[in-house]
């Protein structure tokens, strides 16, 4: 029997769904090794991501920021971005936006 685990997971820890009114959301990402989270902007709010463990290539705007465990960026309202995973461990990201239920949109 195999153990899967898809290759971005989202842990919601909180938002407007969780306890109406919180006004922000906050999410635990994890992405297996060599993982890219795909392009997207967030329209109505900012994001902040602080990497718990592992390395990443963050994507903001047309510029690439190799992070490691223990630093944190600022994406801007209706930036693109994405990240991806470097390296041969998985990545974990905890993620802060500024609104309790934030809008996604693809790149495409």
């Amino acid at each position: 029997m195999h153990d899967y685990r898809p290759p971005v997971t989202m842990d919601w820890l909180m938002d407007d769904s969780i306890a109406p009114g919180a006004g922000v959301s906050l999410a635990r990402m994890t992405l297996a090794p060599d993982a890219t989270s795909e392009a997207h902007r967030h329209p109505n709010c900012s994001e902040a991501i602080h990497l718990l463990s592992g390395r990443i290539r963050q994507r903001i705007g047309d510029v690439w920021h190799e992070m490691t465990a223990g630093d944190t960026v600022l994406i801007p309202q209706n930036t693109v971005h994405q990240s991806r995973a470097i390296g041969t461990d998985p990545a974990i990201m905890m993620i802060a936006y500024s609104a309790g239920t934030r809008l996604y949109e693809t790149d495409k």
